[in-house]
């Protein structure tokens, strides 16, 4: 009985985190606000029913006002760097700051830190194929550097080597990805994934915060299906989270695959 309830809830909860990042992104402002208001009544209703649901409610609406205070302040870096469109781009994400400031707020109002928001540990084991579990395994540092090769091979091919203006093209690449690396990762696997796992546990908070991450990417005009490859590649991230538990392993493959995606053209 008590196996089938947490199964429920787990659920229950990664349909309400797809639906509020989803909704945060598609709905109007004033629709958004409301939803996030409506999500902290629901954590109050359900704070004796269920601890574990009324606390995803209550991030599910930190992640709504979060991003809504992330749009309003990008877009208006954007606007104010609107002649140099690499500079706006990489210094609007300074504007994650606030989408981080909910999360922040109500981490310190619970009784223990985030579990993840640590150095974290290049030296233990990551395992193959599934990351957590497997029959191979390697120390994070050389998954890592695995990863960096075989993601610059891929890359490498969809790079215009010889496009004018590729040396301003890396340092928008530094900037940006030097800024989203490390505060998008401080959200996702230093708040909401520390979070979601004390409640769920590790393979259930990994797969709710990996599918959040996947689709917060729609804003960014990636298509469902990317979003979607995203979601698995968010979920990567957060077993190596959680392997190392901490950041720095993390942010160095968030830090890598933005700065692919930067040079290729897929963000600039």
């Amino acid at each position: 009985m008590l196996h089938k309830k947490i199964s429920g809830e787990w659920t229950a909860c990664l349909l309400l985190m797809v639906i509020t990042i989803i909704g945060a992104q598609m709905a109007a402002p004033g629709m958004a606000w409301l939803w996030g208001l409506g999500l902290i009544l629901a954590g109050y209703a359900l704070r004796n029913a269920s601890e574990e649901l009324g606390r995803a409610a209550i991030i599910a609406a930190c992640i709504t006002f979060g991003y809504r205070m992330y749009s309003a302040l990008g877009d208006y870096i954007k606007e104010w760097l609107a002649d140099d469109m690499g500079l706006a781009v990489g210094l609007s994400r300074l504007s994650l700051i606030a989408f981080i400031l909910p999360m922040a707020i109500f981490s310190c109002f619970q009784k223990s830190k985030p579990r993840y928001m640590a150095v974290g540990k290049w030296s233990n084991p990551i395992y193959f194929p599934w990351i957590m579990r497997g029959l191979y395994k390697e120390p994070i540092w050389r998954f890592i550097l695995i990863f960096t090769a075989v993601t610059g091979a891929v890359f490498a091919f969809l790079i215009d080597w010889g496009q004018p203006g590729l040396i301003a093209l890396i340092g928008y690449a530094l900037l940006f990805a030097s800024i989203n690396a490390v505060l998008e990762e401080l959200l996702w696997r230093g708040y909401i994934l520390s979070r979601l796992t004390e409640d769920f546990g590790e393979i259930q908070g990994l797969v709710i915060a990996g599918a959040a991450f996947g689709f917060y990417h729609l804003h960014l005009g990636f298509p469902w299906i990317v979003c979607l490859l995203f979601s698995f590649f968010g979920m990567m991230m957060s077993g190596v989270a959680i392997r190392s538990q901490g950041l720095a392993p993390v942010i160095t493959m968030h830090f890598v695959m933005n700065m692919w995606f930067v040079l290729s053209g897929m963000i600039l």
